[in-house]
């Protein structure tokens, strides 16, 4: 077995130390693998935030409506429908929120009444979708208590 070869001081000298190049070529890589990373996370937190406004916007009309002292469904729906709008607003803006009756409600003993409330919820930019919006929704069914005082009527779920 033959020793290694000495190298001259002219050789070591002429090689270049390469030890932490790797390094900054990664860097820029990282640093735009984590802001990509955090802008899906804040969506992903948007969304969930937006979802959780509307279920509690959707809950707190249904149950306005059903529990409204007045008999009139028009001025009922009108107060479930603020009723959700401002528990929505404890979350956060509401500008694109919206709360509205599905189908026909009636204030009468055992109606089944439905409310959904949607808010609008911005993505990300991308240089190529641009600015676009997605609709998070929610609905809430409640039934018009069946005994409840100040109705007219017979309860026939009742029975």
């Amino acid at each position: 077995m033959t020793p290694p070869h000495p190298t001259s001081v002219a050789q070591r000298a002429g090689r270049i130390d390469e030890s932490g190049i790797v390094g900054l070529e990664v860097l820029p890589l990282l640093v735009v693998v984590f802001v990509v990373g955090t802008l899906v996370f804040a969506q992903s937190w948007m969304a969930l935030d937006a979802k959780i406004a509307a279920t509690a916007g959707a809950r707190e009309a249904a149950r306005t409506f059903v529990e409204h002292p007045a008999a009139q469904t028009a001025r009922a729906a009108d107060a479930a429908s603020r009723a959700g709008l401002r528990a929505m607003a404890g979350h956060g803006p509401t500008s694109t929120a919206r709360v509205v009756a599905i189908g026909a409600v009636s204030n009468s003993r055992c109606a089944r009444v439905t409310f959904e409330a949607s808010y609008e919820v911005p993505t990300l930019a991308l240089p190529l979708n641009g600015w676009r919006q997605i609709t998070v929704r929610a609905r809430s069914t409640e039934t018009v208590d069946p005994f409840r005082h100040g109705l007219h009527g017979r309860a026939p779920c009742s029975a």
